[in-house]
């Protein structure tokens, strides 16, 4: 390091060291309503992101470990601020404070957690998402024509396989590393138990699509292994409290 010491290149060569001393930066990204913030809850073991009935992830939001409750808005033009939410019942409720999503870059969520000491985990808005503009920073952070993603690894969630799915995967993956098994994405099937209308061999059904999935050679390209998964289960299971174990 001393060599480049003043250096572009070692300005570089200090970004990476300390990457390296981060936590794993992992993005869940996928289609509208694919499950992205109900798998991101069953990964940090707690109901951070809001997961109703509507488009909930509208911003990049990244979740970090931190010893303080905190959310920094990140605005496309201008310093970034922290902004006041709150947590009575379940998710957090961020409070924009006059900001439009389509002018924030990302929020910084920092919240003590285990889960989010060994990973970091990135909520993106949907591809496909009714608002352009919203859907394009997700294809910004990931898929970058011309600088590197600032994620680690994907988690691609998909309850079919679209053409815009398949592109997008294409775009993550730098050609020279992604052949020709990529390690750094896997695709979810997700919400596997709603598959044959929620029937109870739901999830045999579901891994026999995945491993088809996994098969075929398109796929194998872009992701390492196409896994199924029931998110709301599993955030239900990682969430569970003694109160409502005993209801």
């Amino acid at each position: 390091m001393g060599v480049y010491r003043g250096t572009e290149d070692g300005a570089r060569l200090g970004e990476i060291l300390r990457r390296l001393d981060e936590p794993l930066r992992v993005a869940v990204a996928g289609r509208v309503k694919a499950g992205k913030s109900t798998l991101l809850n069953a990964l940090v073991g707690e109901q951070l992101a809001p997961t109703d009935a509507g488009e909930c992830t509208r911003v990049v939001t990244w979740y970090v470990d931190g010893h303080t409750y905190r959310v920094l808005a990140h605005p496309i033009d201008g310093e970034p601020r922290q902004l006041s939410f709150d947590r009575d019942h379940g998710a957090i409720e961020i409070k924009l404070d006059g900001l439009a999503p389509e002018e924030l870059a990302q929020l910084v969520v920092t919240w003590p957690s285990q889960a989010l000491r060994t990973a970091t985990l990135i909520d993106t808005p949907g591809i496909g998402s009714l608002s352009e503009r919203l859907a394009q920073r997700t294809w910004d952070l990931l898929a970058a024509a011309d600088d590197e993603t600032p994620a680690d690894a994907v988690l691609y969630l998909l309850r079919h396989l679209h053409g815009n799915d398949m592109e997008f995967l294409r775009a993550f993956h730098d050609t020279e590393v992604s052949q020709p098994n990529p390690v750094n994405a896997i695709g979810v099937l997700s919400r596997a138990d709603e598959i044959g209308v929620g029937r109870l061999d739901a999830m045999s059904s579901a891994r026999r699509i995945a491993g088809r999935m996994a098969t075929d050679p398109n796929v194998r390209r872009v992701v390492q292994t196409v896994v199924p998964v029931a998110g709301l289960l599993a955030e239900t299971a990682a969430t569970l409290t003694e109160a409502e174990v005993a209801q």
